[in-house]
């Protein structure tokens, strides 16, 4: 019997790539720039939510969206311990403790049921990690939150595009991140966004990601401890023209997934 390849995690890259780039370069506008803009307003419509802040990866996404809620030492976030070590290291970067609790035997996500017997007066969030494309059981996840007013963090970095119940992955929480590293839905070589509905969230993000400049603000002026977590202008670039196409690019992931079932 013939042995058959597939090639689950290969970027998409054709010849709109690889023009945006080329344009963006003509252009000498490499950085901060009208494109940065774009695929953030784009990818916060698709989403249908208020607020997009593009960062330089999925592991600066998850850390802003860390310090945007005010997690600090001695806190404790509940989480799932399947998933990228992004997902814990985010915390621990700020001495946040991550309270591990077991997945679902299905989904591989975190399950619901065991995620009240966690909770202690040093919890202050959930951190849902949507895995592989599949979404975890946000109805119970947000109810037990309410419950305990616990921020809750949603991990879509694997999961752009999936649905729970008719609304896309990360649009449940008070923030969410996502990622765009080669082998995901969509690509921009390296790259991340957080969105979310809540203005001061998205400001504190923005400040992040920019070595703590307030938006707009002069230059040199900073106004807090911040990163170089900029997203440059020719991979927001390749992420405006991914969007585009991403629908179509997860159907064809979705027939190489049915090939094995």
């Amino acid at each position: 019997m013939r042995k058959r390849f597939y090639r689950i995690g290969q970027p998409y890259i054709d010849a709109a790539d690889r023009q945006s780039v080329l344009d963006v370069l003509r252009s000498k506008n490499l950085a901060l720039g009208p494109k940065l803009k774009e695929f953030e307003k784009e990818f916060a419509r698709f989403h249908k939510t208020k607020y997009a802040c593009a960062v330089s990866s999925g592991t600066a996404a998850l850390h802003c969206a860390v310090k945007s809620l005010g997690l600090k030492s001695g806190d404790e976030v509940i989480t799932t311990p399947i998933s990228f070590i992004a997902s814990s290291n985010c915390l621990l970067y700020e001495g946040v403790n991550p309270v591990f609790v077991d997945i679902e035997e299905e989904t591989m996500n975190i399950d619901p049921l065991k995620i009240e017997a966690a909770i202690t007066k040093k919890t202050k969030a959930i951190l849902v990690v949507h895995i592989f494309g599949q979404p975890a059981d946000m109805t119970p996840i947000m109810q037990i939150a309410r419950k305990h007013k616990l921020f809750v963090i949603e991990d879509a970095c694997e999961s752009i595009g999936a649905t729970y119940k008719g609304k896309l992955a990360g649009t449940f929480g008070d923030v969410a991140t996502y990622a765009f590293y080669p082998n995901k839905q969509m690509t921009t070589g390296e790259g991340g966004m957080v969105i979310t509905m809540k203005k001061r969230l998205w400001t504190l993000c923005m400040e992040y990601r920019n070595q703590g400049r307030k938006i707009e603000d002069p230059w040199l002026h900073h106004y807090r401890l911040g990163y170089n977590y900029r997203m440059d202008e020719m991979s927001a670039a390749i992420g405006c023209v991914q969007l585009k196409r991403l629908k179509w690019m997860i159907k064809q992931r979705q027939k190489i997934a049915e090939t094995f079932f």
